[in-house]
């Protein structure tokens, strides 16, 4: 077993913002080839003979952070298939064949060169991501020309079975797909390569997209040049984007929540934002919080307070190290708690003991934290704390025990503490499944309407 870590502060890879790309949640991610190239350059060849075939399918993305462990098993027939994984679920598995040791009859074949681009055109690189619809790609033929300088700094062991321009060119392939093909929102599938073949004397990689299917949302691409082979990659949702100040005040009563003056915790994108733009629209004061994403939080004020209808201001907090003396609770009437780290989870295990500790974190305890330290508080009126819970706690998806239980826990200690303090008052709902970034797949699910299930609890939560 060979371990690597891929976190960007100590990467044998050097992940740069190309390849770490961010995946639904904002997560970063490695590109699949980073992981591939790794597994080559921890591959131990008892034949000493260079890779003749290649085929890598990446069956989960590996975050930055992750620590990867890369298992190599040899069969009998020669083959070496290396698994690389996370937490004992398999993120990545590359089937090499080694070459068989050339006799002088074949040494001229396998030195032979062919010529490159066939007058494609060569792509200029780019340092944004291409975000075009599938119909521009289909059948159209692209060219990467290699730099293959710097590969063997990093990938020397790989450089010297392959050559450096072969090496550069696995590198190519996450660059076209993560920036060309299907450029800024794609998950690298599958890639396999005949390198045996004659090698190019131009040093590009070319790339024909031969076709796109729609079911799966996934391209095939067929290479030459200094690559001979193809690969596979999909085109993932894109950000789910909630519904805008305009389109919120259409099915909003103008002024229903006038003179309300709440905190919504979490509101930089998903169930958060739409829930502060809900209780804005009806001319409600909301501070809105977030502990990530800068950006995001502030576009969304910026909505709110452009909207001419209610107000909004911005505050950093953390809900699972609260701040209290930054909150003012004597002028708020509600609290909303949509804050929540990230919900699917690489894992192998139908349990994880530590996935749970953290999900207890954030929505068990932080909530007895902000409920207990209210109820110390003198306070002229109640607070109103909302707490959303999921269908998810009896209807699970695979590999979302934990978040269940941990979502189940916060209905049951709710209850307590709504018996049992008298400042305070909880009210918890269970959402059907919304369109989150959280929930977005690669295949297309039917999902809640976003508005329609959060606007009955706010109304429920406003009303005197």
């Amino acid at each position: 077993e060979i371990f690597a870590s891929l976190s960007c502060d100590r990467n044998p890879m050097h992940v740069d913002p190309v390849a770490a790309r961010r995946l639904l949640t904002g997560q970063p991610v490695v590109h699949g080839i980073h992981v591939l190239m790794t597994a080559l350059e921890y591959w131990e060849n008892g034949s000493a003979q260079p890779p003749a075939f290649l085929d890598c399918t990446f069956n989960n993305p590996v975050s930055v952070g992750d620590i990867v462990v890369f298992r190599q098993i040899r069969y009998e027939n020669g083959d070496t298939v290396i698994e690389a994984g996370v937490n004992g679920l398999l993120c990545a598995r590359l089937r090499l064949t080694a070459a068989r040791a050339p006799s002088p009859q074949t040494a001229t074949v396998a030195g032979a060169e062919v010529e490159g681009t066939g007058g494609r055109p060569v792509l200029e690189r780019v340092g944004t991501p291409l975000d075009e619809s599938p119909d521009h790609h289909l059948n159209r033929k692209y060219s990467i020309r290699l730099d293959p300088v710097d590969v063997s700094r990093s990938f020397p062991r790989t450089c010297d079975r392959l050559g450096a321009s072969r090496a550069a060119g696995l590198l190519a392939l996450s660059y076209f797909v993560g920036m060309v093909c299907p450029g800024l929102h794609s998950i690298f599938s599958r890639v396999t390569l005949k390198l045996d073949a004659p090698a190019a004397a131009t040093p590009v990689v070319d790339f024909s997209v031969d076709r796109y299917d729609e079911r799966f949302r996934l391209f095939n691409v067929s290479l030459s040049g200094m690559l001979s082979g193809s690969l596979a990659a999909f085109l993932r949702p894109v950000p789910q984007q909630q519904l805008t100040m305009a389109d919120v005040s259409m099915r909003v009563t103008r002024d229903e929540f006038k003179g309300t003056r709440s905190l919504v915790v979490g509101a930089s994108r998903g169930l958060g934002e739409l829930a502060a733009k809900i209780l804005a629209a009806g001319g409600g004061d909301v501070t809105i919080t977030y502990a990530q994403g800068l950006d995001d939080i502030e576009t969304v004020n910026s909505e709110i307070n452009a909207s001419g209808l209610g107000s909004s201001r911005i505050q950093k907090l953390d809900a699972t190290a609260w701040n209290f003396d930054a909150i003012d609770f004597g002028a708020l009437d509600a609290i909303y708690l949509f804050a929540t780290p990230r919900i699917n989870r690489k894992k192998a295990a139908v349990f994880v003991e530590s996935l749970l500790h953290e999900f207890i974190d954030f929505y068990v305890k932080s909530l007895y934290d902000l409920c207990f330290h209210i109820e110390s508080l003198a306070l002229p009126e109640k607070i109103r704390v909302y707490v959303p819970s999921s269908v998810f706690v009896t209807e699970r998806p695979e590999g979302l025990t934990e978040y269940a239980m941990a979502k189940a826990a916060a209905e049951i200690l709710a209850d307590e503490l709504n018996r049992s303090f008298s400042r305070v008052s909880i009210a918890v709902t269970r959402l059907p499944r919304l369109s989150t970034d959280q929930t977005t797949s690669v295949l297309k699910m039917s999902s809640g309407d976003n508005l329609d299930a959060l606007l009955p609890a706010i109304r429920t939560m406003t009303r005197r």
